[in-house]
Parts: C-alpha cells; sequence; structure tokens
C-alpha cells in the first residue's frame, strides 16, 4: 500500500470505494433510500475511475524521466558527432529490423535509400542493401521504446495515428496536450499541442530528430510497414509542427 502515500489518483479512490460501500449497505437494506443509494453506487463507479488513472501515473517523476533522457541523447550525440555523420536518418518498422522501429543512418552521403528487402542484422552497423556502400548506423530511439507501450500498432489513416499519438504522448507519458494528424499523398502531418519536451539543437537530432519527431516518425512507419523520414520539424506557437515522408 505505500504506492497510496505518492498516488493522490488512488488515495482518493481508496476513500471514495471505502465510503461508498458503507454508505450503500444500510442505505438499500435498512434506510430502503433510493437516493442515497445511487449516491453511493456513484461513489463506487468514481473511485474505480481514479483507481484506473492511479495505474497511469509514471514510477519515475518527470524530472528524473528527463535526466534519462538527456543522457541518452547526450551519448547518441557524441557517438554520430565523433563518426562526422550528417545524413538524416531513416525510420523503419519492426518488419525490417525483426525486432522493434528502429532508425537507420546511413554512412554514404547523398544517395537515395535504395529498397530494403531482408530483415536486418541487431547490430550497431549493417548492410541494409546490395551496393558496395550500403552501410548504416541501425539505432533504437525514443520513438523505438515508445511504440512498444502501444497495445497494437494503428492503421495508417489519420484517426489511428492521431489516437496512437494521443495515447502515447497524452496519456501514458505525459509529453503534450494532444496530437493532430493528417494524412495526404504519403505525407503526414502532426501537430502536437503545449509539448513538454524541450527541443534542443544537439548533433544527434539534426540526424534523427527531435524526441517528438522520433515518436512521430516510428508511429507512422510501424502504422505503414514502410520507411519514414522527418521531413521538417519546427514550433507552431505553443504547439509542435511535424511533417513525414513515408517512402515506397
Amino acid at each position: 500500500m505505500g504506492f497510496l502515500n505518492k498516488n493522490p489518483y488512488s488515495r482518493a479512490g481508496l476513500g471514495l470505494l471505502i465510503a461508498g460501500v458503507v454508505i450503500a449497505l444500510p442505505a438499500y437494506f435498512l434506510l430502503a433510500l433510493t437516493w442515497l443509494t445511487a449516491l453511493a453506487i456513484s461513489m463506487v463507479i468514481m473511485s474505480f475511475i481514479l483507481l484506473a488513472l492511479g495505474k497511469t501515473i509514471p514510477k519515475l517523476s518527470p524530472e528524473v524521466c528527463n535526466l534519462v533522457l538527456e543522457t541518452g541523447i547526450d551519448n547518441m550525440s557524441a557517438l554520430i558527432e565523433e563518426l562526422g555523420i550528417r545524413n538524416k536518418a531513416v525510420y523503419l518498422p519492426s518488419s525490417l529490423t525483426g525486432d522493434r522501429p528502429q532508425a537507420l543512418i546511413p554512412l554514404n552521403s547523398g544517395q537515395p535509400l535504395p529498397p530494403i528487402n531482408k530483415v536486418l542484422n541487431q547490430r550497431l552497423i549493417v548492410k541494409y542493401a546490395t551496393g558496395p556502400d550500403d552501410f548504416g548506423l541501425l539505432l533504437s530511439t525514443i520513438g523505438s521504446i515508445a511504440v512498444g507501450l502501444l497495445e497494437s500498432a494503428p492503421s495508417p489513416d489519420a484517426d489511428e495515428l492521431e489516437s496512437a499519438m494521443n495515447s502515447l504522448l497524452t496519456g501514458i507519458l505525459g509529453m503534450a496536450d494532444g496530437t493532430s494528424a493528417a494524412v495526404q499523398d504519403g505525407q503526414v502531418t502532426m501537430v502536437i499541442r503545449n509539448p513538454r519536451v524541450e527541443n534542443k539543437s544537439t548533433w544527434s537530432n539534426r540526424c534523427l530528430g527531435s524526441p517528438l519527431a522520433s515518436i512521430a516518425a516510428s508511429i507512422t512507419a510501424e502504422a505503414w510497414d514502410r520507411p519514414v523520414t522527418i521531413k521538417q520539424e519546427e514550433p507552431l506557437g505553443n504547439n509542435y509542427s511535424v511533417i513525414l515522408e513515408v517512402l515506397k
């Protein structure tokens, strides 16, 4: 029961549950008061809702999560910068990585990504096509981990993508107030409302995109089951816009 000391939703839910049961039994069997019985049942129903909400609160505080995130980004930035990589990442679905959606950064610059027709090996440096220079870095990102929190992969329509983003960013991670999505001609546009993640200009972000864009690209790659690139991302007042391109 130690979690009740730190979780206001669970404390309130347990209190309403006890009070509702204590009131409902005598109100129905002894006093025969319909309105009081209905009130007690409403308290019990509300208690279940609060207890469910209590389970959605992360075990780690946002400050601790931010420290972990920044540490990972700094280490990845150091690796990418040390290798002198400037290419943009291509987000691959789990059907091409064999595990979960990951980001592939091609090492050959200026060349379009050829079709990937096989499941890539789970290594840092992978050969993704038949050309002599078709090598790249295969990296797990915050988006790779975030997609695993979804119960199932969404379908590639705007409503499903929007629902998945809202479930992750708002319901589970608490990183934003909401997301709207639009799909047109192989391009996915997402507007994230009131994000609570700072977008720093790091070497890693220039290659992989911001954490918000990484999550959006990973979800979209998994939904379409095709490679995805981050075409553009920028703040829009209190919101954040991410434009993704689904590759053929």
